[in-house]
């Protein structure tokens, strides 16, 4: 079974930003660099931060847990590694539920409790979490991340 590994440092409230940043399904961002920038900084602040770093499985889109970010909800909730995230508020986590994970995501703000079904040897339990406010060095580090492959498409066009 082929693997993605998604470092996901601002972990699953960043899957609901990704379709503004990457366009749809992996395509270039088409926001001039700038833009985009202001774009992402505005969104990334008030969004909702977890604080998981995880790889997803490419084929069914199952994500398990490979770090809790120190300090996180992910780690105060008791999310451990090997831990894997089933569903978010009762809509299972896989392919067949992007556009509607993305509807519960996008809203995400600083406050807000959500819940994770999640597997953990063998028995699903749940999860609560409050999110948090996406630490500054989280936030940028995800923004250098993504304009240094502006600067890579950039480069290439001319």
């Amino acid at each position: 079974m082929l693997r993605h590994k998604w470092l996901w440092i601002a972990a699953v409230a960043l899957l609901a930003l990704a379709p503004i940043f990457a366009g749809e399904h992996g395509k270039k961002c088409t926001m001039s660099t700038q833009d985009c920038l202001d774009h992402m900084a505005a969104q990334m602040k008030s969004s909702g931060w977890v604080g998981l770093e995880m790889d997803q499985d490419e084929n069914t889109g199952v994500l398990t847990v490979l770090k809790v970010v120190p300090g996180s909800p992910a780690e105060a909730a008791g999310i451990q590694p090997k831990d894997v995230l089933f569903a978010l508020n009762g809509v299972p986590i896989d392919k067949d539920h992007d556009k509607e994970l993305y509807k519960v995501r996008k809203e995400w703000k600083p406050g807000q409790s959500v819940t994770y079904t999640i597997k953990r040897d063998g028995a699903d339990r749940q999860v609560t979490l409050t999110l948090a406010p996406m630490p500054a060095d989280v936030l940028a580090r995800y923004i250098g991340q993504h304009m240094l492959e502006h600067a890579t498409s950039d480069i290439a066009a001319k």
